[in-house]
C-alpha cells in the first residue's frame, strides 16, 4: 500500500505522454499483451509479464495476488471478453512507469455476467530481466441512465 501512495504521489509530478515518450512503446505493448492475456483467458502468456508481487485489485475491490489471479483465469471461475484498451497515457521515472486508460468490460464471473466501461492504472516496475507488471487497478465508472 505504502508503495502504491509513493508511486501516485511521484505520478503527480510526473510529465504525462500519450504515446509519445521514448521507450513508450514497450510500456504500452506490456500493457496490451497483459490485456490479451487477460481478454484471451490464456493465464500462461502472463506469466512473463507479471512480476513475482503482483497484486490486482477489480473494479469491484476485490484484492487478488498474482496467483489467485491466474488461478481464476486457469480454472475458468472468471472469463473475459477481448479486452480493449483506450486512451492511453504513459508516465516514465526511473525504474517504475505508470501507464492509465480506460476499457470496455465484459467477463463471466461464476455465472455472473459483468459489464461496464473501467479506468485504470497499471504500475510496471523496472526488474533486471526487464520491465514487469507490479499492480493493475481498475475503477468501475458510473453507468449512464
Amino acid at each position: 500500500m505504502l508503495l502504491v501512495m509513493a508511486v501516485c504521489n511521484l505520478a503527480r509530478s510526473a510529465e504525462t505522454h500519450l504515446l509519445s515518450g521514448e521507450g513508450d512503446a514497450e510500456l504500452v505493448g506490456l500493457a496490451q499483451s497483459w490485456a490479451n492475456g487477460v481478454g484471451g483467458n490464456r493465464p500462461d502468456d502472463l506469466n512473463p509479464s507479471l512480476d513475482q508481487q503482483y497484486r490486482h485489485i477489480h473494479g469491484t475491490g476485490l484484492v487478488e495476488n498474482r496467483s489467485q489471479f491466474l488461478e481464476a483465469l486457469r480454472n475458468g471461475s472468471r472469463k473475459y471478453q477481448p479486452i480493449h484498451l483506450e486512451d492511453l497515457e504513459v508516465q516514465r521515472h526511473e525504474d517504475f512507469a505508470l501507464v492509465t486508460g480506460k476499457f470496455s468490460l465484459k467477463a463471466e464471473v461464476r455465472g455472473k455476467v459483468i459489464e461496464g466501461v473501467n479506468r485504470f492504472c497499471m504500475i510496471l516496475i523496472r526488474r533486471t530481466d526487464g520491465w514487469k507488471i507490479l499492480q493493475f487497478q481498475a475503477t468501475a465508472l458510473p453507468t449512464k441512465s
